[in-house]
């Protein structure tokens, strides 16, 4: 039987581009309070991105094809980890004159870890610039604010230093051209929607593994971020529907939302003291309801408390029901293709994906030289458990076995 298995397209190199990400630092010729990385950057980015996309659909009743918001994004954070060493100043000047060799250099270096998705053609158009739609516009929009977010820190941490006033008017001048977008004159006139936005910043600065060193020191929404993309496209070898794809990443993308709250408390403290993870749930459910819950939309609410609520259990909607399955792996599978319910969501297998994306923290961690006991153990704990998984005919436990070595 273990011949039959196929190894998933999502590989090491692959993977280990996504982390590159954690270890690029923006701004850094500026003087920073914080350390600003694009990782984050990029994760920020695609929950604004989220945000705008339902305030579309609401104040100006459009449809959003949030698989096209999905792959435009990934798209764009591929690039941006490969041509990771360009300014952005001087990046935009390259991109007028030689866009086609810039984007040609970027898909032969991700030509080997995309051939398996069958996307890598579309991602050159789109990166030609050949395709204008909404999903991208709503895409730039928060680039820019998460920029802009970015640079107010920086702007009021020294406001006298070279060109810093220049820069920016120019962050401010390019989100004001974007304010024919709902959801861009949301987060500038209402200061409940900019909290909300600097409630998901916030998670940029929560450390995970905060008690032990590490390298890259990744943070919460960086980790989240990891996890969506795992989780997106293992979707492609395991024949998932684009629905549960598009769930399964914004499920990924948010699943640790309470954590701003609770900040990251260990594993070893919640499995060890009795009744604590329940309690910890529970102080959760309640701070999201009253800090995030009640100033957005009822939709946006629905779909956070769906993500972020039992985000490791396998669950569907039925007339806007949540129902709990009692079916685990490929059984889960069989049931949702039978029943075809609403937005399905395989929390046992985001959790798969979670624990992916803790072990790559303490493995590459540990390449890098820097390894601790709390490391070694979890990374070695993490591989015993996943090594032999399979799914769908899919080695999942081939991720695992391979970075263990």
């Amino acid at each position: 039987m273990e011949s039959k298995l196929t190894k998933p397209s999502l590989s090491f190199s692959l993977l280990r581009k996504f982390f590159v990400a954690a270890n690029i630092r923006r701004w850094n010729d500026q003087a920073t309070p914080v350390e600003f990385i694009e990782l984050d950057k990029q994760a920020h980015k695609i929950v604004i991105a989220y945000l705008l996309a339902h305030y579309e659909m609401l104040e100006n009743g459009v449809e959003i094809n949030f698989e096209r918001l999905i792959m435009q994004f990934c798209y764009e954070f591929l690039e941006r980890i490969i041509l990771t060493d360009i300014k952005p100043p001087v990046f935009h000047k390259l991109v007028q004159k030689h866009n086609k060799a810039l984007v040609d250099f970027v898909c032969a270096q991700l030509e080997e870890d995309l051939k398996g998705f069958g996307f890598l053609e579309s991602m050159r158009s789109y990166l030609y610039g050949e395709v204008e739609n909404l999903e991208k516009k709503i895409l730039k929009a928060s680039h820019y604010y998460a920029s802009k977010w970015e640079f107010d820190i920086i702007y009021h941490f020294n406001p006298y230093l070279y060109d810093v006033q220049n820069t920016k008017d120019s962050i401010d001048r390019q989100v004001q051209e974007h304010y024919q977008l709902a959801g861009i004159r949301q987060i500038v006139l209402y200061k409940e929607t900019q909290e909300l936005v600097n409630m998901f910043g916030q998670l940029r600065f929560q450390k995970r593994w905060s008690q032990t060193p590490r390298v890259p020191c990744t943070s919460v929404l960086g980790h989240t971020l990891v996890v969506a993309l795992c989780a997106y496209l293992l979707g492609y070898d395991l024949k998932f529907s684009k629905t549960m794809q598009i769930q399964h990443f914004f499920c990924g993308l948010f699943h640790d939302l309470p954590e701003i709250l609770t900040r990251d408390i260990i594993s070893p403290i919640k499995k060890n003291v009795e009744g604590l993870d329940a309690f910890i749930k529970e102080i959760e459910e309640e701070a999201v309801r009253e800090k995030i819950l009640n100033i957005v939309p009822k939709t946006i609410a629905r779909e956070i408390i769906y993500y972020t609520q039992d985000e490791f259990k396998n669950r569907y909607k039925c007339n806007e029901n949540v129902i709990y399955s009692k079916k685990s792996g490929e059984e889960f599978l069989k049931e949702i293709a039978t029943i075809n319910p609403q937005i399905p969501i395989f929390g046992e297998f985001l959790k798969y994906c979670d624990h992916l994306s803790a072990f790559l923290e303490a493995k590459i961690s540990i390449s890098h030289g820097i390894k601790s006991r709390d490391l070694v153990e979890g990374a070695k704990n993490l591989e015993y458990s996943y090594n032999a998984k399979t799914l769908n005919g899919i080695d999942l436990g081939y991720l695992f076995r391979e970075f263990g070595e």
